[in-house]
């Protein structure tokens, strides 16, 4: 029954999951790099974590919306710290054990510009059960994602 929530969480997660946790310039072609409107979100903000490095950005036009995500990662080390961070930044949901990963549901914010974001955070799967032992979880991963239309 465990492995069963495990496998419903993982496959819950979308397009969080979908994405493997790879080196910054791995699975990111130069057309998903220069798309229209995409960027480094955080760092235009004046909001990206010190400890978040940014990977690149994609545009998914199959998508409803069509959105642009920008991807970060940081080590376990400084996740903590990253998230409370963005917790107090960007509103970001506090991050919480589902099965294999460490995780936190999308949360919307708003830029001065009146751009609408959604960003969350998830950790590599691991076996790590408690915030004490992060720094043992080698990455986690920031989604910033912005709509390019309307839903």
């Amino acid at each position: 029954m465990k492995l069963a929530i495990c496998l419903l969480a993982i496959w819950s997660l979308g397009s969080a999951a979908a994405t493997p946790l790879l080196p910054a310039s791995a699975g990111t072609s130069d057309a998903e790099a220069s798309a229209p409107g995409c960027a480094d979100f955080l760092t235009q903000m004046g909001k990206k974590p010190a400890h978040a490095e940014y990977a690149g950005c994609s545009y998914a036009p199959d998508r409803q919306g069509k959105p642009l995500e920008a991807t970060y990662r940081v080590s376990g080390r400084f996740a903590a710290a990253t998230e409370a961070y963005l917790i107090k930044a960007v509103g970001l949901n506090r991050l919480k054990r589902s099965c294999c990963i460490w995780d936190s549901p999308a949360s919307q914010f708003r830029d001065s510009m009146g751009r609408d974001f959604l960003i969350s955070m998830v950790s590599e799967e691991t076996m790590v059960s408690s915030r004490s032992e992060w720094p043992r979880i080698v990455v986690f991963e920031i989604t910033v994602e912005t709509f390019t239309e309307e839903m």
